[in-house]
C-alpha cells in the first residue's frame, strides 16, 4: 500500500491503481487464509477504500463496486466482533458511500 501511496502523492494516479492492485491480490489472500486475524482483514479495507477512492477521482465506473466491497468487508468484521472500536467511525461512512 505504501508504494501506492507515494505514487498517489506524485499524481501518478495509473502507477498507483497498479500498485494497489497488486498489494489487494495478496491481501485478499492472506485474509481468506485467516479470516481472523483483524490486522489483514483491516488491511484489505484500506485497500478497497483507496481503490474506490482512486476509481471516484477519476470518474471510473466502479467506484461503487469499490466502495461496496469496502463497506462489506467492514460490516463482516464488525458482524464477527474483530472491528476495531476506533474503526467503528467508517461504518456508516463506507454504507453511504456504497450506496446503502
Amino acid at each position: 500500500i505504501k508504494v501506492g501511496d507515494v505514487l498517489l502523492a506524485q499524481g501518478d494516479r495509473a502507477g498507483a491503481l497498479k500498485a494497489y492492485r497488486g498489494t489487494q491480490a495478496i491481501l485478499e489472500r492472506l485474509a481468506a487464509a485467516d479470516p481472523s486475524n483483524a490486522g489483514w482483514q483491516r488491511d484489505l479495507i484500506v485497500s478497497y477504500w483507496r481503490m474506490a477512492d482512486i476509481a471516484e477521482k477519476s470518474g471510473q465506473d466502479d467506484a461503487r463496486a469499490w466502495w461496496r466491497k469496502a463497506y462489506e468487508q467492514i460490516s463482516s468484521m464488525k458482524r464477527r466482533g474483530i472491528l476495531a472500536p476506533a474503526d467503528e467511525k467508517y461504518v456508516d461512512a463506507l454504507k453511504e458511500k456504497a450506496g446503502g
